[in-house]
């Protein structure tokens, strides 16, 4: 087994890792969800169990993927190592799953330019709405990724043992990064930009209590609105090594051997960190997981003094 076989299966190791790790985190918010906040009807509490489950299915799809593509190079002949329909459309499925994955944070800062914009209209804002919409913008995101399965753009990668969107391809490449990361960056921006100049202006009236009140929750809505933004411009920064390649490749013509498993690397990490960034950003979810943590806590310290006192009956 030579040197870049080994490469390519420790690569492949470690984003089966990550997809596995991001798998088991989002279970665990939706059960925490469904358990403890399925009464509470919470509209950001729903917006996170959105994007918990399309990271899910993406992080589903990589496994999958990177899965086929080590037993490729550990020489498992498969049918998962070889051009069929479910290869392609799991292809398909990574990119509509990943547009839906950054189409949430869009969603999550128009619900808050909703609720301090047009507070007086409460159906933007309600709970019942949104369960309506989040399933529109998830076949919307999928759909979006569609002229790369219908135009035959997702081919078989001989070389990586998976079905994607050959670098060699620049119409798909330059569509697929501007639809991914071009779209919720300019939602982002743009309503954040709009909901600053909004606040600066009404900040200026707030002259009785229900009105200052109303500033700082809106204040309280721009600091979300802004961390989702960092959250998708971290994002963005590690996707960078693909826009790098991509460079090279659009100026030399040369393909770094690597490329397609560096760059699910980096998405497999994007992964990993929104799991984390949903749950900390989201303060009911962030007040259980510490609760929880605290109560097992408190377990131990419980048992401990228990299982001290039977050690010392024991002995006399």
């Amino acid at each position: 087994m030579d040197s870049w076989t080994i490469i390519n299966i420790v690569l492949n190791a470690i984003i089966i890792f990550n997809s596995i790790f991001t798998i088991i985190n989002c279970l665990g918010t939706l059960l925490i969800i469904i358990i403890f906040h399925r009464q509470t009807r919470l509209v950001p509490v729903l917006l996170t169990g959105h994007a918990c489950l399309a990271i899910l299915l993406c992080a589903i799809m990589i496994a999958s993927a990177s899965i086929s593509s080590l037993f490729g190079y550990i020489g498992l002949d498969l049918d998962e190592n070889n051009d069929t329909i479910w290869c392609r459309w799991r292809g398909f499925l990574i990119f509509g799953f990943l547009c839906a994955v950054y189409d949430a944070f869009g969603l999550q800062a128009m619900f808050r330019f909703f609720r301090v914009v047009f507070y007086r209209r409460k159906v933007l804002h309600s709970f019942k709405f949104y369960c309506i919409i989040i399933p529109f913008q998830m076949i919307f995101g999928v759909m979006c990724i569609s002229p790369v399965l219908f135009l035959n753009t997702i081919v078989y990668l001989p070389l990586e043992f998976y079905c994607g969107t050959p670098y060699t391809n620049l119409p798909a490449i330059l569509y697929l990064a501007t639809r991914l990361y071009g779209f919720p960056l300019i939602i982002l921006f743009g309503t954040y930009w709009h909901l600053l100049r909004y606040l600066r202006r009404t900040s200026l009236l707030a002259v009785t209590n229900d009105a200052r009140r109303r500033a700082q929750n809106n204040a309280r809505d721009l600091i979300v609105i802004k961390r989702l933004l960092i959250m998708v411009t971290l994002l963005v920064l590690l996707g960078l090594p693909a826009f790098i390649f991509l460079f090279i490749y659009i100026f030399t013509g040369y393909l770094f051997s690597l490329t397609y498993r560096i760059i699910w690397l980096s998405i497999s990490f994007s992964l990993v960190f929104l799991t984390f960034m949903h749950i900390k950003y989201t303060n009911p979810l962030r007040m259980t997981v510490q609760r929880l943590i605290n109560n097992i806590g408190i377990r131990q310290t419980r048992i401990a003094p228990q299982e001290l006192v039977q050690a010392r009956i024991g002995t006399n």
